[in-house]
């Protein structure tokens, strides 16, 4: 068959270019387009069969360690009595009659024993669970208990020892009152410096350790830059990068497709994974975690941009990225973030402490400053942009071959 007229060029004149197709494909794809496809190569290769139960198993993980180390509400007032202990209590009654010079028989010891294990035991299973109750109401089952036991003691002891006993328990009494105005772990007895230290390890304390000591500023950050640090090393190593670059999208484009497709899957992960952390925290009856849980979510959201711009640019510095991190991490993050001068608005984490410091709930365990939140969300944002920068300037000016990739 012969060609149209209109496309049959003259003789001896140069030939008529190539035209494409009617309905042909562009050539040059949209920002949002290259994300759409890029997006669909992100979430597809990691909802396999073969990788579903590891990423369940990697989502359970810290929520289930949660939930087996921070005790309920019971658990934990039984472990530690508000009133302390009655075996303890009782020596101490005789210990002090003693010394005055009048010794217990040893019948009445035994009683001693018996009166304060019945009466603590009772008002320790009478505020078992009333937390949310009124701290008046509380305060009248504590003062029950030591009625009652000075009433019992009165058919026991003589009327000197009585009087000697009296004396010494209104103060017990005094203090164990004065012990409700404290978190649950002032049942322990500890005082001063030890027992701030012991507030911050408490029941609710260890939940939000493992909430943020250990989660937000542990797993989150190595997960992010684990992740952004291999965009493109994996595709070195699979020596698939070659194709990429064929493709008509310049290599910052590129980049910045693969950062945001991969930070967006992140995120959806850790929302995941922050929800089971709450659950967990709610099933062991922890206060205030429906107010701490936007706040916590929308701070999560800028340190997974940060994070995951850090692990871009390192991980196109070197191949050994986590070790990188890990040295930033001492210097930056765990050194200068601590000196207690402007240089340390270098610190990611001082930032993220800053937002999160407006939550009551955060405020019981840690101290931290909430002073400079706008200044503190300007400088997340522009952490991101600078290291994402700066690592398509590495991306654009630098060549990447698998042979060489593979040699180190």
């Amino acid at each position: 068959m012969s060609a149209p007229p209109s496309e049959v060029a003259a003789p001896g004149s140069a030939p008529l270019p190539a035209t494409a197709p009617a309905g042909a494909p562009q050539l040059r794809p949209t920002f949002l387009g290259a994300w759409r496809g890029i997006w669909l190569f992100t979430w597809r290769s990691r909802l396999t069969w073969r990788r579903i139960p590891l990423a369940l198993l990697g989502l359970l993980a810290i929520p289930l360690l949660l939930y087996i180390t921070v005790s309920s509400p019971r658990t934990w007032a039984l472990r530690h009595p508000l009133l302390g202990s009655p075996v303890i209590e009782a020596d101490n009654v005789g210990r002090r009659l003693r010394r005055a010079g009048m010794p217990l028989e040893p019948d009445q010891q035994t009683q001693l024993h018996r009166i304060f294990a019945e009466e603590f035991g009772r008002a320790e299973n009478g505020l078992v669970g009333t937390e949310s109750a009124g701290l008046d109401s509380r305060k009248g089952q504590v003062q029950a208990c030591y009625d009652r036991i000075t009433e019992r003691v009165r058919t026991v002891l003589d009327e000197r020892q009585f009087e000697q006993f009296k004396a010494t328990e209104e103060r017990h009494r005094d203090a164990a009152l004065a012990r409700l105005n404290e978190p649950s772990w002032a049942g322990s007895g500890l005082s001063g410096p030890r027992m701030v230290e012991e507030a911050a390890w408490g029941r609710t304390g260890a939940f939000y350790h493992w909430l943020v000591d250990f989660y937000f500023f542990v797993v989150l950050p190595l997960s992010c830059v684990s992740a952004n640090g291999a965009l493109i090393r994996e595709e070195l190593q699979a020596d698939t990068l070659g194709f990429l670059l064929t493709r008509p999208m310049s290599r910052a484009r590129l980049l910045a497709v693969k950062y945001l497709s991969q930070s967006a899957w992140l995120e959806l992960a850790l929302v995941l994974e922050t929800l089971l952390l709450f659950a967990a925290g709610s099933l062991r009856q922890m206060s205030g975690l429906a107010a701490l849980l936007p706040l916590f979510l929308g701070v999560q959201v800028l340190a997974v941009l940060a994070w995951s711009a850090l692990g871009t640019l390192l991980g196109l510095v070197t191949r050994r990225f986590m070790a990188l991190a890990l040295v930033y991490g001492l210097i930056v993050e765990m050194g200068i973030g601590r000196i207690p001068t402007n240089i340390n608005t270098l610190s990611l984490m001082r930032h993220l402490k800053t937002l999160l410091a407006h939550s009551p709930a955060l405020q019981g365990v840690y101290h931290w400053s909430g002073e400079g939140v706008l200044s503190s969300l300007g400088a997340l944002v522009l952490a991101s942009v600078i290291f994402l920068l700066l690592a398509a300037l590495l991306f654009t000016f630098r060549e990447y071959h698998h042979t060489t990739e593979m040699q180190k």
